[in-house]
Parts: structure tokens; sequence; C-alpha cells
């Protein structure tokens, strides 16, 4: 007569509530665009209309600000060189640790696209990456 497994009742306890198995994970960043070109004009219409002084010229700030600000804009130098250092940590993170395919959701405007595309262009120069960009969450 063959001998029962004393472990048997708790490997099938344990089989049915999937106890020690690897379970799939989502790893979500959430990302800030960074700096837009409206940042520049703000600080160029400080330095112009001595912001921060008692000599400040509101009306020339307000002026300046109307006239250079963009609804939409794209990213300032420093903020294309942020872009470039974000792809730098991510590439290398998301080669680390992430399963594919990779999804990234952004919103349509031109800041956050601009923020996101050098990581996109290094993920899909590694080949090994199946990436979408959606506004919706859909794609």
């Amino acid at each position: 007569m063959a001998s029962k497994d004393p472990n048997a009742d708790n490997k099938k306890d344990q089989e049915e509530n999937n106890e020690g198995a690897v379970r799939p994970s989502i790893h979500i960043q959430l990302i800030r665009h960074a700096e837009s070109e409206n940042n520049q004009v703000y600080r160029d219409a400080r330095r112009i209309c001595k912001g921060g002084t008692p000599d400040f010229d509101l009306e020339g700030w307000n002026a300046y600000v109307d006239k250079h600000r963009s609804a939409d804009p794209g990213l300032s130098t420093t903020g294309k060189e942020q872009a470039n250092k974000l792809a730098d940590f991510l590439v290398e993170d998301l080669a680390g640790r992430a399963s594919t395919p990779v999804r990234v959701v952004t919103s349509p405007m031109r800041r956050t696209l601009e923020t996101i595309r050098p990581t996109l262009e290094r993920l899909k120069e590694g080949g090994d990456w199946a990436s979408s960009s959606s506004s919706d969450g859909n794609g």
C-alpha cells in the first residue's frame, strides 16, 4: 500500500490559491512633460520687464507674454535636454524590468509628444520592443 504524501493537501491548497506562483505585473510610471517653450517666454519677460524689481513693467510683461506664449508649445532647449535624459533613464529601466509590449499613453499636446519621442525612438532602435502611443488610451 502506497503511503500518502503528508504535504499533498498543502500543495493542493497552494495550487488552487496560486500561492507562490509567478504572476504578471504591471509597472506604471507617470511622467510630466519636460520644460516647454512657455517657460522660456516667462523667463524672458521677467528679464525684459525687470520682474522682481521696483521698476517692474506689468503692462509690458503682459504684452510680451500675450505675444509670445503658445497654447501648444514645444520644448525649450532645456526641455529637449530633459527629454534626452529621460530617454537615457527609461530605456535602461524598461530593458531591465519590462515585458513587451511597452505601452505609452500620452496627451496629444506637443510638449508631451516631444518629451517621450526620444525614448520611443531609442526603444524602436532596440528592435525587441513594441510600443504604441495614443492620446485616447486605446493604442
